[in-house]
């Protein structure tokens, strides 16, 4: 399989639905059709897990009542098999927190005319650094 020559079209519209679903209540639980019953994994904050179905179980898990994503910069590379590597850096703002930094990186494999997410990593940028 060729590189995909739409590879930064493909995974910039991508993240903008994806968050703009994750954020939307009512929307959330439609993620689940961007995931692969058995071939999708999701590391959130170091917690791995695979399969739709405990990807979901996860996210349903997360106790804020509001989420706002606030994409800084994305960055596409093409994959050799025709997949797409995304790189999301922006903030996250939940309930009445303060905004926080995240990180999140996603392997989009094709699924005939369109894709599913393989690896979705999860990371908020914290520095705990020793004073």
């Amino acid at each position: 399989m060729a590189l995909n020559p739409n590879f930064n079209q493909i995974g910039e519209m991508f993240t903008k639905q994806y968050y703009a679903m994750f954020d939307n209540p009512a929307t959330r639980g439609e993620l689940a059709k961007l995931y692969n019953a058995e071939q999708s994994f999701l590391s959130f904050e170091g917690q791995q897990m695979q399969g739709t179905a405990k990807i979901m179980e996860k996210l349903n898990s997360l106790t804020f009542q509001t989420i706002n994503h606030i994409v800084t910069s994305i960055d596409c590379h093409p994959m050799f098999d025709g997949g797409i590597l995304v790189n999301v850096m922006g903030q996250l703002k939940t309930d009445n927190d303060p905004p926080q930094s995240f990180m999140q990186n996603f392997v989009l494999k094709p699924n005939g005319d369109s894709f599913f997410i393989q690896h979705d990593v999860f990371r908020l940028v914290l520095h705990n650094v020793a004073a």
